[in-house]
């Protein structure tokens, strides 16, 4: 049985890795991959599989990055969108990622528009408290 639930922290994962360069990802699972008879060690565990290409598809379909997918479950990365740096840049501190996912355990979860709405705010509270140089 397959949890189809979305996991934001393989959400930032991904992003992290897209913008650190990555440049495909092979969510063919082992068992296709020797159902076919190709080299399956490279390949995930089928559950994994699923997770990487499902959220992959939701990184996608939300407008986060944009992909190009091959017939044998390889997806090439072609960027991330302007949302998604948007997203990534509020998102990519430890203590501001620590602190949205402390809120999303306490709430039982939340959409990634709240998600992106409270990463924002945090963010817009810690530029405000820089103060400018030269003064």
């Amino acid at each position: 049985m397959v949890a189809w639930q979305r996991d934001i922290g393989e959400i930032r994962r991904l992003l992290l890795e897209i913008e650190g360069g990555r440049q495909a990802f092979c969510a063919l699972p082992r068992s296709a991959a020797e159902a076919m008879m190709l080299p399956a060690e490279d390949c995930l565990p089928d559950a994994e599989a699923r997770k990487l290409a499902y959220h992959l598809s939701l990184l996608e379909s939300a407008g986060l990055a944009r992909f190009s997918r091959l017939s044998n479950g390889n997806w090439h990365v072609r960027g991330l969108t302007w949302n998604g740096h948007e997203l990534l840049d509020n998102i990519r501190r430890e203590d501001i990622w620590e602190a949205l996912q402390d809120r999303h355990r306490q709430l039982g979860g939340f959409s990634m528009e709240i998600l992106s709405d409270l990463a924002k705010e945090m963010m817009r509270r810690e530029a405000g408290r820089l103060e400018p140089s030269g003064t």
